[in-house]
């Protein structure tokens, strides 16, 4: 159990500092819930090594980890699905005036 307490709080911390890199959070800004990764992860990872892995919590901690890791991707994903449409659209936009302005040049 000690092991997977390190791979899951492991995973939890490089899943959190993925998020929080500098091209990222420029794009989507700073989302919460990768902080919350972060330190929970660094949490488990200390715990795993102080011996939390013989507590009958231990369970119920690589349980909760998971559970904010996988809500920490879902929120990432729809975050940057609203960008993503957000961008396109704005495109879309862009082009269009443009092709008025073009086809306003051409009549005069």
């Amino acid at each position: 159990m000690g092991l997977l307490l390190f791979l899951v709080g492991l995973l939890a911390l490089v899943s959190g500092a993925l998020k929080l890199r500098p091209r990222m959070r420029d794009a989507l800004g700073t989302p919460p819930l990768a902080v919350a990764e972060v330190v929970a992860g660094a949490l488990v990872v200390v715990g795993s090594a102080a011996g939390l892995s013989r507590t009958p919590v231990a369970p119920w901690v690589v349980a909760a980890t998971l559970l904010l890791v996988v809500a920490a991707v879902v929120a990432q994903a729809r975050r940057a699905g609203r960008w993503r449409r957000s961008r396109e659209m704005s495109e879309a936009e862009r082009l269009q005036s443009y092709v008025e302005f073009r086809a306003g040049k051409g009549e005069g």
